[in-house]
């Protein structure tokens, strides 16, 4: 039950940083669009593990 809720800030974070990029690069041409979205993505990962790590996790037990 605990890791339920950082999972949810995962792909909450993952689905903004996402949202932005689209927001901002749609004018792109698609595949390129669609090469850059999955890093893009794992940015979102990255921005959410590094709380995690610092003891945010700590603050869902």
């Amino acid at each position: 039950m605990q890791i339920i809720i950082p999972l949810v800030l995962l792909i909450l974070c993952m689905v903004s940083i996402s949202l932005i990029y689209w927001l901002v690069f749609r004018w792109l041409p698609k595949l390129i669009f669609n090469f850059l979205l999955g890093p893009i993505a794992l940015l979102g990962a990255y921005i959410w593990a590094f709380p995690m790590n610092m003891g945010f996790y700590e603050f869902f037990k």
